[in-house]
Protein backbone atom coordinates (compact mmCIF):
# COMPACT_ATOMS: atom_id res chain seq x y z
CA UNK A 1 0.00 0.00 0.00
CA UNK A 2 1.12 3.53 -0.76
CA UNK A 3 0.62 6.92 0.86
CA UNK A 4 -1.31 8.94 -1.72
CA UNK A 5 -1.85 12.16 0.25
CA UNK A 6 0.54 14.19 -1.90
CA UNK A 7 -1.04 12.84 -5.08
CA UNK A 8 -4.55 13.68 -3.86
CA UNK A 9 -3.44 17.25 -3.12
CA UNK A 10 -1.98 17.59 -6.61
CA UNK A 11 -5.19 16.29 -8.21
CA UNK A 12 -7.27 18.86 -6.32
CA UNK A 13 -4.77 21.60 -7.14
CA UNK A 14 -4.84 20.84 -10.88
CA UNK A 15 -8.40 19.55 -11.46
CA UNK A 16 -10.52 20.61 -8.50
CA UNK A 17 -12.12 17.17 -8.09
CA UNK A 18 -11.18 13.52 -8.47
CA UNK A 19 -14.06 13.18 -10.96
CA UNK A 20 -12.62 15.89 -13.23
CA UNK A 21 -9.23 14.19 -13.04
CA UNK A 22 -10.77 10.78 -13.83
CA UNK A 23 -12.46 12.31 -16.88
CA UNK A 24 -9.16 13.80 -18.09
CA UNK A 25 -7.42 10.47 -17.50
CA UNK A 26 -10.17 8.63 -19.40
CA UNK A 27 -11.18 6.28 -16.58
CA UNK A 28 -14.09 5.93 -14.17
CA UNK A 29 -13.97 7.79 -10.87
CA UNK A 30 -14.02 4.37 -9.16
CA UNK A 31 -10.73 3.50 -10.89
CA UNK A 32 -9.13 6.67 -9.55
CA UNK A 33 -10.55 5.86 -6.10
CA UNK A 34 -8.87 2.43 -6.24
CA UNK A 35 -5.56 4.02 -7.20
CA UNK A 36 -5.87 6.60 -4.44
CA UNK A 37 -6.69 3.95 -1.85
CA UNK A 38 -3.09 2.83 -2.27
CA UNK A 39 -3.32 0.21 -4.99
CA UNK A 40 -0.69 0.10 -7.70
CA UNK A 41 -1.24 2.03 -10.93
CA UNK A 42 -1.23 0.42 -14.36
CA UNK A 43 1.71 1.56 -16.50
CA UNK A 44 -0.01 3.60 -19.21
CA UNK A 45 -2.39 5.27 -16.73
CA UNK A 46 0.51 6.12 -14.43
CA UNK A 47 2.45 7.87 -17.18
CA UNK A 48 -0.63 9.70 -18.44
CA UNK A 49 -1.56 10.78 -14.90
CA UNK A 50 1.95 12.11 -14.27
CA UNK A 51 1.78 14.08 -17.51
CA UNK A 52 -1.71 15.46 -16.72
CA UNK A 53 -0.55 16.50 -13.24
CA UNK A 54 2.74 18.01 -14.46
CA UNK A 55 4.77 15.62 -12.32
CA UNK A 56 8.35 15.26 -13.63
CA UNK A 57 9.65 11.71 -14.14
CA UNK A 58 12.14 12.08 -11.29
CA UNK A 59 9.28 12.84 -8.85
CA UNK A 60 6.94 9.99 -9.82
CA UNK A 61 8.06 7.81 -6.89
CA UNK A 62 7.36 10.61 -4.40
CA UNK A 63 3.80 11.05 -5.65
CA UNK A 64 2.74 7.54 -6.66
CA UNK A 65 4.89 5.11 -4.67
CA UNK A 66 5.54 6.71 -1.28
CA UNK A 67 5.48 3.87 1.26
CA UNK A 68 2.59 4.03 3.70
CA UNK A 69 3.84 4.06 7.28
CA UNK A 70 1.81 1.82 9.54
CA UNK A 71 2.03 2.58 13.24
CA UNK A 72 2.08 -0.57 15.34
CA UNK A 73 1.93 -1.21 19.03
CA UNK A 74 5.29 -2.23 20.52
CA UNK A 75 5.56 -5.95 21.21
CA UNK A 76 4.28 -6.77 24.68
CA UNK A 77 2.30 -3.58 24.99
CA UNK A 78 -0.88 -3.75 27.01
CA UNK A 79 -4.02 -2.89 25.15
Amino acid sequence: MFNTDRLKERIIEKYGTQKAFADALGVNKSTVNRYLSGREWKGKNLLKAARLLDIPAEQIDAYFFEPKVVKRQPTGAKV
